[in-house]
């Protein structure tokens, strides 16, 4: 058999790449990451639990966009919010794949303190495709476990299909991940040893090396995605709020050509290109998502702004779907008068008439054309934004709060290690990206690091 892709490299697994050019874009995400953690931790609960089931659903959805699946965006939400125990409610049908998604995004961030294990990934597995019992048996597909099997990605049509990628043979699967988990435990941040990569880095080769493998018969990219999360959850002390998803969806055509020029084979099996790439789309996350919660953050200021303002039921049904899925969809599209008839089962003269009073309430304006192609804008409170990428300028309390933080994590570190690790190495030069050479903040930094001379 000749050599085609990279798990037929007389070098597998032992992946290169090159590190020139990364350091900024990993610096970049380190900083808008730490932002936004300091940002979400001054959410009041409700706010804090609208974005975290808000960026869930939007991984969910983008995750299944790549593998060409279009959820039920509602009922995603909904499964979200009771995986979450933040809802009661039941699905008014059958929803075995936004149930499925949902569940496997929930238990990922819910176990993304742990190592990764068989166990860990063939549960994600076995979540992702319960309820679809009929379709994998008549593909042959084993749900909770690796394929026994061999497997071809293909990629076209009809005369133009062909097998852009081949797995390994399946007798080997077993071997491979336990090679791949090995890797990806020995690499954890959460473990204080000599071993070290970046979470986006990290991230990226457990992506590719997941990928390449293919270890189930169905499923792959998305539980691929999932352990890219996971990845990139362990750099934290509670799960951050992005979707990697969202960025890979947005440059859907870029990530496979990416994905199928680094599994095919080259002189050696080198990474440089696809894990440049992955970086830049990790920064990118974090970027959408403090969008996302600045979002979150406008709505609650509109509710407050008009908390004494007067509505029926069919008004306050319909402003609560112009804010539950974001700026896409109503907030960007409007409504007219058609569509909220549809949304409240109410006569055209009803839709007319509470149309016209939530204008006269300050809550709408109308779009600038009339007649059949008038529509209706949410009126958002010009603010300034909430959030700003980085600690500068008037951040200042942003700032403190990432430094006063990173300085009790250094503490801890020194009061259980009691001697130099890895892990206060990372910390300390967090606290120096934040301290940006000012001189009283890098004496504090000393006198913490100082305090190891008394515990030895």
């Amino acid at each position: 058999m000749g050599i085609k892709y990279n798990w037929q490299h007389p070098d597998w697994p032992k992946f290169t790449f090159s590190s020139d050019g990364l350091n900024k874009t990993i610096h970049d995400y380190t900083k808008i990451s730490s932002n936004l953690q300091g940002q979400v931790a001054q959410l009041d609960q409700e706010n804090k639990s609208e974005a975290y089931i808000y960026l869930m659903v939007e991984e969910a959805i983008n995750t299944s966009e790549i593998e060409g699946e279009n959820l039920n965006r509602e009922e995603v939400r909904s499964s979200v919010a009771r995986y979450l125990d933040l809802e009661l409610s039941q699905p008014k049908g059958i929803f075995h794949k936004e149930s499925g998604i949902a569940s496997l995004l929930v238990d990922v961030r819910s176990n993304f303190n742990k190592d990764l294990t068989k166990e860990v990934i063939c549960t994600w597995h076995q979540l992702l495709l319960t309820g679809q019992e009929d379709y994998c048996a008549k593909r042959g597909i084993k749900i909770g476990d690796y394929r026994e099997g061999s497997v071809d990605i293909i990629s076209g049509h009809g005369e133009y299909e062909g097998v852009v990628f081949e797995g390994p043979p399946g007798d080997s699967v077993e071997a491979e991940m336990a090679a791949f988990i090995e890797w990806y435990n020995m690499y954890t941040p959460l473990n204080d040893n000599e071993h070290y990569l970046a979470g986006p880095v990290r991230s990226a080769i457990a992506h590719m090396w997941f990928t390449s493998i293919h270890p189930f018969g169905d499923g792959n990219g998305r539980i691929a995605r999932a352990i890219s999360e996971h990845a990139l959850f362990q750099d934290f002390e509670i799960p951050p709020l992005f979707s990697i998803s969202t960025p890979i969806n947005e440059n859907r055509n870029d990530y496979y050509t990416m994905l199928a020029e680094s599994s095919r084979i080259n002189p050696s099996i080198d990474l440089t290109s696809w894990v440049n790439w992955f970086v830049e789309v990790a920064k990118n996350a974090q970027i959408d998502a403090k969008n996302k919660v600045d979002f979150i953050l406008k709505k609650s200021v509109f509710w407050d702004k008009h908390k004494e303002t007067k509505l029926n039921d069919r008004q306050y049904k319909v402003l609560s779907k112009f804010f539950e899925f974001g700026e896409e969809g109503l907030v960007k599209n409007g409504i007219n008068s058609e569509k909220y008839q549809n949304m409240t089962g109410c006569s055209p003269a009803t839709a007319t008439r509470d149309l016209k009073s939530l204008v006269d309430k300050g809550m709408f304006e109308p779009s600038q054309s009339g007649g059949r192609s008038l529509r209706y804008f949410i009126k958002l409170v010009d603010a300034k934004p909430v959030f700003n990428i980085s600690p500068k300028g008037n951040d200042k309390k942003l700032k403190e709060i990432s430094l006063n933080k990173l300085a009790d994590d250094i503490q801890r570190n020194i009061d259980f290690f009691q001697q130099p690790n890895s892990k206060l190495t990372k910390l300390a030069d967090k606290y120096k990206e934040f301290a940006d050479d000012d001189k009283e903040l890098l004496e504090t930094l000393d006198s913490l690091l100082s305090t190891l001379d008394n515990h030895s």
